[in-house]
């Protein structure tokens, strides 16, 4: 019991999930409260945090859950959707982008247009509500935290932050300035 309590406490405090909670609570604070950013220094930092993200997370060992517990959200959705409306005012028309429809969705050679604030918003809520967990300073809730957030990054929000990071990369590198007329 001791060797695996000793096991527990080494991953909920690892220097990589150390580093991983540092990049996702500035992450998920920077897109909740954008204040004082205009389009184009939004998209540069969005890049930033969200590559910083992928790459701390893929970093962390795999775990398995210790206790049954269910994920309980804790973003509300007025909270949900106020960042969703702050992001899609910042990008204004360059918030819609397309896509290859999955699987579900359609035809799978359909196009569909999709948004780059509501992967963005998602992503948000995914990160915030896995730093109010882990806050909670429970090691095995921390752990089944870490396990809960590695097991939906793979099933849709890994999806969703690299669709929205390529989009996003497609117009920090043209330069775009969404407060611009075309």
């Amino acid at each position: 019991m001791q060797e695996e309590n000793s096991h527990l406490h080494n991953y909920v405090y690892s220097s990589d999930m150390v580093e991983f909670i540092a990049l996702s609570n500035a992450c998920w604070q920077f897109f909740e409260q954008p204040n004082g950013v205009d389009g184009k220094a939004f998209i540069k930092q969005s890049v930033k945090h969200l590559s910083g993200v992928y790459a701390a997370l893929v970093k962390l060992e795999e775990t398995e859950p210790q206790i049954e517990s269910a994920w309980e959200p804790t973003v509300t959705e007025q909270e949900w959707s106020a960042v969703f409306q702050r992001i899609s005012m910042l990008l204004g028309a360059h918030n819609d982008t397309l896509r290859q429809a999955e699987d579900e969705e359609f035809d799978r050679s359909d196009l569909v247009t999709h948004t780059i604030s509501e992967d963005i918003s998602d992503v948000y809520q995914e990160l915030r509500d896995f730093t109010t967990i882990y806050s909670r300073g429970m090691e095995e809730l921390m752990n089944d935290a870490a396990w809960e957030l590695k097991e939906r990054f793979a099933e849709h929000w890994g999806k969703k932050l690299l669709r929205s990071l390529m989009a996003l990369h497609d117009l920090y590198i043209q330069g775009v300035d969404p407060t611009e007329k075309e």
